[in-house]
């Protein structure tokens, strides 16, 4: 079972089984050296941690991608719940965007309260693919993202029963465009639970999720 993005590397987590495969997303400078213990790591910037970051870490973001072999572009996005500035977020998503199109890699987003905008700037680069991570958006926009070729990440929110848009969103999208995760979720052997959620709302066996999503997961990420 793929748990498409967990934040192994963070203090507080707790181990995971052997067998276990991650998909390990750093959120900047801090953690770019400490992802690559990881079998599957990407490189990015996560749009909460931009002020902490200069036009001279996106240079050395785009050596790291081009030397250092990850999976796929991020954590970046757009997040405009925090009081961090619109055009440099903005900045540091489509420079992380071109990166993904420039060294033909997927990309992981991070989008809360600024899907509309991820989308217009995804079309500018129909050429990149990639997750919208822990998706949070309407089912319009769900709609419309995996039309375009992208997939959506689920994590441990659906499986709480008062997450009704969420669930709702999970149950209507085609379980060829689901990816499962845990995100910072401390116990990332919970994604069975993620897995069997989605089994329950789709009406089908937890084996025929955990199937397809990995291989979801496989598809998108090159995996081995």
């Amino acid at each position: 079972m793929i748990n498409s993005h967990a934040h192994l590397d963070f203090d507080n987590m707790n181990t995971i089984a052997q067998n276990a495969v991650v998909v390990v997303p750093s959120i900047g400078k801090q953690n770019w050296q400490d992802v690559q213990m990881y079998p599957y790591f990407s490189f990015g910037i996560h749009p909460w941690f931009i002020e902490h970051h200069s036009q001279q870490d996106l240079n050395r973001l785009e050596y790291l991608i081009k030397c250092n072999n990850p999976i796929a572009v991020g954590e970046c996005g757009l997040d405009y719940t925090k009081d961090i500035d619109k055009k440099t977020q903005l900045h540091f998503f489509t420079f992380q965007l071109s990166m993904a199109e420039k060294y033909d890699l997927p990309v992981v987003i991070h989008a809360v309260k600024s899907t509309e905008d991820v989308i217009f700037l995804l079309k500018k680069y129909p050429k990149v693919k990639g997750e919208i991570h822990g998706f949070s958006g309407s089912e319009e926009q769900a709609q419309l993202l995996t039309r375009m070729g992208f997939y959506l990440g689920f994590g441990m929110q659906i499986t709480n029963q008062k997450s009704t848009r969420i669930r709702q969103i999970a149950k209507n999208c085609p379980l060829e465009f689901i990816l499962i995760e845990t995100d910072d979720h401390t116990n990332p052997d919970d994604l069975s639970l993620v897995a069997q959620t989605i089994a329950d709302l789709k009406q089908t066996s937890v084996e025929n999720v955990i199937t397809q999503c990995d291989n979801n997961a496989i598809k998108l990420f090159n995996l081995e």
